[in-house]
Order: C-alpha cells, then sequence, then structure tokens
C-alpha cells in the first residue's frame, strides 16, 4: 500500500512517552546542545577541503552525524541544507543508525533535498522501519508530532508512521487513521475519512480493538461511506471474535437484523 504525502495538520496532541520514545526525543533534545556542532564543525575542517567534510559525518558517531543532519534540514545551529542533510543521513544510515535510514526514506518519499524517488524511498525504510524495530520506528514517527518540539514536521512523522503501520505497529496505523479521519490532511472530510478506513482496518487486524469501534463508528456515521459497510462489518466481526469485545458483538448483531 503506498502512503499520501500531501501538507497535513495537526491540532495539539499528547502522547505517551514509551522508553523508545524518550531516547527519540532526548536526541532530539540534543540539536540544541553546542558540542554537537563543535564537534561537527571540527571534524569537516579536519578533511580534505570543506566540500568533502561537509558532505559526510567526519569523526563523528552515526547518532551525532543523524542529529547533524536535523540540525542541517532545519536550520537549527547550522546552515539550513537539505541537501546537505540527505547526505548526511545516508552517511549516517550507512554507518548502522536506522533512524538515519528513515530520515533518508523521508526524503526520498517527500522530495527533501531530492527528487521523489519512490523505489529509494523503500530501500531506505527497509533498513529503519523493520518489523523487529517497529516500536523505534514508530517513536520516531510519534516525536515529530510534538507540539512543543522545535522540530515538529507533520508530513516527516505520519510517513514514518505509515512505514511503522505497515511493519506491524497498531499505534501508528491508529495514529494516521485518526489523522486522516479528522480531515487533517489537507484533502477534505470524505477523502480523509476514505484514506482512514485501510489505517483502521490494518490497526484493527493488529489487535486495536478501539481503532476497530472508531472505524467502524465513523463509517456508520456517514452515509457517503456506504461502500465501506463491508470494512465496518469486518472490523465488528474481527473486535467480536478476536476480543470479545461486547460493544462490538452489539453493533454486529444491531447491523444484521
Amino acid at each position: 500500500m503506498g502512503l499520501n504525502w500531501d501538507s497535513l495538520t495537526l491540532e495539539n496532541r499528547s502522547f505517551s512517552m514509551t522508553p523508545w520514545r524518550l531516547l527519540v526525543l532526548s536526541l532530539t533534545a540534543a540539536l540544541f546542545t553546542t558540542p554537537l556542532l563543535a564537534s561537527a564543525q571540527s571534524s569537516a575542517s579536519a578533511g580534505s577541503g570543506a566540500a568533502a567534510g561537509e558532505q559526510d559525518c567526519g569523526a563523528l558517531s552515526a547518532g551525532e552525524c543523524r542529529v547533524l543532519g536535523l540540525r542541517t534540514q532545519f536550520g537549527l545551529g547550522a546552515p539550513l541544507d537539505l541537501v546537505r542533510a540527505l547526505a548526511l543521513f545516508e552517511d549516517a544510515c550507512s554507518r548502522g543508525d536506522p533512524l538515519a535510514c528513515s530520515e533518508a526514506g523521508v526524503a526520498y518519499a517527500t522530495g527533501y533535498g531530492t527528487k521523489i524517488n519512490p523505489e529509494t524511498a523503500r530501500h531506505y525504510f527497509s533498513q529503519g522501519c523493520t518489523p523487529n524495530l517497529q516500536t523505534l520506528c514508530r517513536d520516531h514517527g510519534l516525536s515529530y508530532l510534538d507540539a512543543n518540539s522545535p522540530v515538529r514536521n507533520l508530513p516527516k512523522g505520519v510517513s514514518i508512521l505509515g512505514r511503522a503501520c505497515w511493519v506491524g505497529s497498531a499505534e501508528a496505523c491508529n495514529t494516521v487513521a485518526q489523522i486522516n479521519a479528522r480531515a487533517e490532511n489537507g484533502k477534505g472530510p470524505l477523502i480523509g475519512q476514505i484514506d482512514s478506513i485501510r489505517f483502521f482496518r490494518e490497526a484493527c487486524i493488529l489487535g486495536s480493538v478501539p481503532a476497530c469501534l472508531d472505524g467502524a463508528g465513523m463509517i456508520a456515521q456517514n452515509p457517503a461511506l456506504d461502500l465501506f459497510q463491508h470494512s465496518r462489518n469486518f472490523m465488528l466481526t474481527f473486535a467480536c471474535s478476536s476480543a470479545q469485545s461486547q460493544p462490538a458483538c452489539a453493533q454486529l448483531q444491531a447491523a444484521e437484523r
């Protein structure tokens, strides 16, 4: 399934802090520490010329290189340069930083510092968002939805969450579904809700009973979504049979009368 990369807006939200999410946010906070920038500048000047030093990580660790990429991408303590930011993400990814791989995937999926290239985006996402890294990938995406973050960026967050959804994160699926269902994707209420159905279904299949109920309820409340009654019945049946959800069973019985 492909993702939509349109410009999005999101109201202030709060998210629970898992250990991985705290790690991601702590690394984001590192954007404002001066020693890293000084280290990066020192590494660049020690290389064979400015042009060469500015396009790779030099002596920085993979994690420090990714943070420098974020600084460069957002113009926080470093000159804003999307092309250089992507080069830093790619270098950090090659050194084994999965979050940098996700950042590179987003760049190629959205055209941040390069031409849109879905195949290359998938290549980097496959290294940064894999089933065994789904929690890290999910928290990486959620960190961009934090209204108080200096690097808040909804399109980036949604694209990473979309990938986390397809590798098994029910919370990521549900978050993207809610964003679309609230018409916060810039497409209008109906198109947003239609886009949300597949994410509600996926979250439901992954075991999120609230997603099953929310998706089914959205379809029931909007006559324009009558064509998707099969999806509503599927989500209610799944929640009723797999999770023994009484509300889902009751709604399913009412729908069958």
